[in-house]
């Protein structure tokens, strides 16, 4: 769970999640990783960490954007051997009562995305929409929603594929995205999600810097070798 200036919504989501997981799972490891908030979001998990106990682990660092902190979990993930990986945003749009959903279909597919009925305004909508058209006409991945942050992953299937997402893209969740497509070995599934407003806060990547994101990305994706 990346986070960044969340104050608004994180002890709510991380409440919620932790009631969900414990009734679904049990044995369950919570990563927020605290991506240089500015805020009391860091006091707000740290003090939860003592309330719940090693369940919840905090990372702080400085701070490198949404991508790069997701890549940053996923790579410790494996690092653990944790077979299972979820990821899920701290601002209360991934909705923790779907997840029971994703977890009876694990073995189903390699890799779950939530596909988003977007509450979020027009202007998400749009972005999504140009995204989901640049990538099946740039990179020729057809990705139904390469940014959702709802996604659930085997590890061991996806691991290859994380692995080669190179340094430095910031939006390397996209990239895995598009590369996790390419490879014909992963089993690919969607799960219908509701997709309500945030709770608070400002998105990593606002609205008006989303094109000069995205053309960023797909330069970089070039410069890899991903098209």
């Amino acid at each position: 769970m990346p986070c960044y200036n969340e104050q608004a919504a994180i002890e709510t989501v991380i409440r919620s999640w932790f009631s969900v997981l414990d009734s679904t799972l049990g044995d369950f490891h919570i990563l927020a990783l605290n991506d240089g908030s500015t805020d009391q979001t860091e006091a707000i998990l740290n003090r939860l960490s003592v309330e719940f106990g090693p369940r919840l682990e905090i990372i702080t660092r400085s701070n490198h954007g949404h991508g790069q902190t997701c890549i940053a979990g996923y790579h410790l993930a494996i690092a653990r051997k944790i077979p299972f990986i979820l990821q899920i945003d701290s601002d209360g749009q991934s909705d923790p009562a779907y997840f029971p959903d994703f977890w009876k279909n694990r073995t189903a597919w390699n890799i779950i995305y939530g596909k988003r009925t977007r509450q979020d305004g027009f202007r998400r909508i749009l972005a999504s929409f140009i995204l989901r058209n640049l990538l099946r006409i740039l990179v020729k991945a057809e990705c139904t929603d390469a940014n959702v942050p709802y996604r659930l992953m085997d590890t061991a299937a996806c691991a290859p594929s994380i692995q080669a997402v190179p340094p430095g893209i910031h939006l390397s969740n996209i990239a895995l995205a598009v590369i996790l497509k390419k490879d014909p070995s992963v089993r690919h599934g969607e799960i219908p999600i509701g997709f309500p407003p945030r709770m608070g806060g400002e998105p990593s990547v606002p609205f008006w810097k989303f094109a000069g994101k995205g053309f960023q990305l797909f330069a970089q994706l070039k410069k890899a070798g991903i098209r």
